[in-house]
């Protein structure tokens, strides 16, 4: 039975009670989110392992293929299908025993042993590529001959879906068994969370609702310092707070990365012409097109009349640069309503990277900013590199 607030707050003894009470459920709740998430990271290494078996699988297979039709570097080959099949066939002895395997980076990772529909498709899976150990196995110095490779291309290409459909499964199988663990300790969560709050409604009951107001005031204007308020989008404050906090992170780690900056093409005479609740439109459509075309981890603010900037980390490489902005202008142009008589939409993109052009944003602003005007100066549509 609760204890009322007048009682609490009128007996020192039965307060002090009731904020151990609170100390110790809120420490119960740490404890059981720190099992959970150890349990959801376990859970989760897991399942990325078990699908990255369905890539070893067809690197394995593709490996094979290049060895015996003689393209490219057939040793290389040769040795790539040993490296991805024994990680593959390790992988699958780490989820059958437990024990250790390998990650992407080369991290040695630890796996549980799995049970039940889990280890009945493990166990599938590796007598089904029982017949290529004794090729790849590692204690063999040499590298498999041509004979052999023929094979083992041979056995892999009439059993590849069989091993994609097994590791499918496998992923299936870890992914349902981790919601089923989460499912549980989240409730065992809820119950000492649901007593710690009630233990803290009667502390601190009377002392919320005279701030509550003045809390949901500063929100929203916070909130709205920090968005456009035409598109909803970031605008510049946020974006620059934002993009010092991933430039400073990315500088620190050698990260890479691209900023962007925006200009659309034609759109003074469309506004001009058909008015700013046309143009207003235009740009609001456009924002919703950026962010959707953005990556999750992008950033995309609008920081002038019809400009806009986007900040893309790991973006790099001119091929993956060229098309995303490729993919950007085909927005634009393909935007309904981006056909005005007499008028065409188009956009012209600058871009900077870093580190090339280094970490500073302002320096980065500059140099996007100077490349957009060479794109639009060449006609626009299009996009320049700084």
């Amino acid at each position: 039975m609760p204890i009322p607030v007048s009682a609490l707050l009128g007996s020192p003894r039965r307060l002090m009670v009731a904020i151990v009470m609170f100390v110790a459920l809120d420490l119960t709740v740490l404890l059981i989110n720190l099992w959970i998430a150890d349990q959801v990271a376990r859970d989760a290494v897991a399942i990325n392992l078990a699908g990255r078996q369905r890539m070893l699988s067809q690197q394995t297979t593709k490996a094979l293929l290049l060895a015996t039709t003689g393209k490219g570097n057939p040793d290389a080959a040769r040795q790539e299908f040993s490296e991805a099949f024994g990680l593959f066939r390790r992988t699958l002895g780490a989820f059958a025993d437990g024990g250790e395997t390998q990650g992407g980076d080369g991290t040695p990772l630890q796996l549980e042993r799995v049970d039940g529909e889990g280890a009945r498709v493990v166990g599938a899976a590796r007598r089904l590529i029982a017949p290529l150990e004794r090729i790849a196995s590692p204690a063999r110095p040499q590298i498999p001959d041509a004979g052999e490779i023929a094979f083992a291309a041979d056995y892999m290409v009439r059993h590849n879906r069989e091993i994609l459909d097994l590791m499918n499964t496998l992923t299936s199988v870890l992914e349902q068994e981790s919601v089923h663990r989460t499912q549980q300790l989240r409730a065992i969560q809820t119950g000492a969370f649901v007593l710690a709050l009630a233990n803290f409604l009667l502390i601190v009951f009377g002392m919320l609702g005279k701030y509550r107001s003045v809390e949901a005031d500063s929100r929203r204007w916070r909130e709205m310092a920090r968005h456009d308020p035409l598109t909803g989008i970031a605008n510049r404050k946020a974006f620059v707070e934002a993009a010092e906090g991933i430039l400073s992170r990315a500088n620190i780690d050698a990260q890479p990365g691209t900023l962007l900056m925006l200009d659309l093409d034609g759109f003074k005479p469309i506004n001009d012409s058909f008015g700013h609740l046309a143009g207003d439109q235009i740009l609001i459509s456009l924002a919703d097109s950026f962010e959707t075309t953005a990556r999750a981890t992008d950033i995309v603010a609008r920081v002038g009349g019809d400009e806009f900037v986007m900040l893309c980390p790991t973006l790099h490489g001119d091929r993956d640069i060229a098309l995303f902005c490729e993919r950007i202008i085909a927005t634009v142009v393909a935007l309904p309503g981006g056909d005005f008589p007499g008028c065409r939409l188009g956009i012209s993109i600058g871009v900077a990277c870093y580190p090339d052009n280094g970490y500073d944003l302002n320096h980065l602003l500059a140099l996007a900013d100077q490349a957009m005007y060479t794109a639009k100066g060449a006609g626009g549509n299009r996009w320049h590199s700084a």
